[in-house]
């Protein structure tokens, strides 16, 4: 959370929308005012996926606008590359920085990390039975 002015952020990568800040529990996140996409610092996925995170959602379904399947510009930070990632905790791929490490959502994959797939249920049930946590 080193970052929670939207105003410092350029346009939304995926269709050049403005971010406006959304206060999710006690953390500040950065969406998309016509795609609903998510802009996260460096980990702010965990922090945001351990709280009550519904405003998000409920703010994508007031959107009107959907986001051009495919695009994907500069990193909204700091102008760096955006990176395709597999994230095998929902079977989704992110776009993330190069340099800062940030991490664009489009609109429904946060709800794919709502509910983990079951590679990740598995990798889970194994680090429980070894102790890792």
């Amino acid at each position: 959370m080193a970052h929670n002015d939207s105003d410092t952020l350029g346009e939304c990568p995926a269709c050049g929308g403005k971010f406006a800040s959304v206060q999710v529990g006690p953390y500040q996140v950065d969406q998309c005012g016509a795609c609903s996409g998510v802009w996260l610092d460096e980990r702010e996925l965990e922090k945001i996926l351990a709280v009550d995170h519904r405003v998000l959602k409920q703010k994508r379904s007031d959107a009107e606008a959907a986001a051009p399947k495919g695009k994907k510009g500069k990193c909204p930070r700091c102008g760096g590359t955006l990176i395709k990632m597999a994230n095998l905790r929902a079977n989704i791929n992110t776009d993330s920085c190069s340099v800062c490490y940030g991490m664009f959502l489009d609109a429904g994959e946060l709800d794919a990390l709502d509910h983990p797939n079951l590679v990740a249920s598995i990798g889970k049930l194994l680090r429980k039975l070894i102790g890792r946590h």
